[in-house]
């Protein structure tokens, strides 16, 4: 059984009834990621494929990484994980994806000391004035997010994102993974960077 957290001890209870448990936390980072998938696939019986699976990755994320225009300024932008305004940090998984590709993310002094876990929720004066050049939404499907109820929420049309429709609509399920499908949120995150 793969699990991604031990809650209520459920992996003593499952020992116990001599069911194997590989527990997979929640990835910090794509070396995270890469380890799990490796594991996993040793753990099949699957090593090769697994070892084939995390080189495409990491050949796929190189590519669209070095494809990125550089930039004299980094572009910034706001993540969103809901419509109450959780965000995410740079030190999280998600937000390292985004240093990868080079953008600054605005909601870094909101949680400057991590006591909020990389995870702050962020006020809408603040988001307001800091003014990002692109907006991610990964609340699409469960909260039917989109540019159109970005733009309609009070003071949002004169930030940057938004007059220049740089909102991005992402897949909940591609923007909320830390599997194979991390190739295709860098993928969304750098077809969104305009040239």
């Amino acid at each position: 059984m793969v699990l991604s957290n031990d809650s209520n001890k459920v992996v003593d209870q499952l020992t116990k009834l001599k069911i194997p448990v590989y527990l997979a936390p929640a990835a910090v980072t794509l070396d995270d990621t890469y380890k799990q998938l490796s594991e996993l696939g040793t753990l099949t019986g699957h090593p090769a494929e697994a070892g084939d699976l995390v080189q495409r990755m990491k050949d796929d994320i190189a590519k669209l990484v070095k494809d990125v225009p550089q930039r004299s300024a980094k572009l910034t932008y706001y993540y969103e994980l809901d419509p109450t305004l959780y965000s995410v940090t740079s030190k999280t998984f998600i937000g390292s994806l985004f240093s990868l590709v080079g953008l600054e993310n605005v909601a870094d002094p909101s949680d400057a000391d991590g006591k909020k876990g990389g995870y702050p929720q962020l006020s809408p004066e603040a988001l307001i004035k800091s003014d990002p050049d692109l907006i991610f939404l990964a609340d699409t499907k469960c909260c039917q997010q989109s540019a159109e109820t970005v733009k309609a929420r009070t003071g949002w049309a004169a930030i940057t994102a938004v007059k220049a429709n740089q909102v991005v609509a992402l897949d909940d399920d591609i923007a909320s993974r830390w599997g194979p499908r991390v190739v295709d949120l860098v993928r969304a995150i750098v077809a969104a960077v305009p040239a």
